[in-house]
């Protein structure tokens, strides 16, 4: 198994960052040949949920960060973004069903689509997570991450 971790500033110039590192982790995870496919369902994923930590949550204020750590198996890779708490007490990322004109608001459906699980790390931390598995009907990543210690 092999985990990266990184911490970006809370700027939309981050995303593109942490898209790029989330890729990176993936290409060079020690001995497993992670599929194109899932890199880069993975870098848009990434992107996606890291644009709303900026825009949706306190990780966007003035000073603040975000944290990225994707963790990669033989099977699949869990990522995790860990934020500030949300702008608007008690909001839970969701999946709503944009207007046909509406600039925005397709972030989460896509992430719905791509993955093959994610949700919240709550009750525990703020932020969301990931899973892509490449063999398909195994579990390919914990319900929870590794230990590492605090990030």
């Amino acid at each position: 198994m092999s985990v990266c971790c990184a911490t970006f500033p809370g700027v939309t110039g981050s995303v593109a960052a942490a898209r790029r590192f989330a890729a990176g982790a993936l290409r060079i995870a020690p001995g497993i040949a992670v599929p194109d496919e899932v890199v880069d369902r993975a870098e848009l994923i990434t992107s996606e949920l890291c644009t709303n930590a900026v825009v949706h949550t306190r990780s966007g204020d003035p000073g603040r960060t975000f944290h990225l750590r994707v963790q990669v198996g033989e099977q699949g890779v869990r990522t995790e973004i860990r934020t500030r708490p949300p702008r608007v007490r008690s909001s839970v990322p969701r999946v709503a069903a944009p207007r046909p004109w509406a600039e925005s608001g397709r972030g989460l459906l896509l992430v719905d689509q791509l993955a093959t699980r994610w949700g919240t790390l709550a009750p525990l931390e703020d932020g969301v997570f990931f899973t892509l598995c490449w063999l398909p009907g195994q579990q390919c990543a914990p319900d929870r991450a590794e230990p590492l210690g605090a990030v």
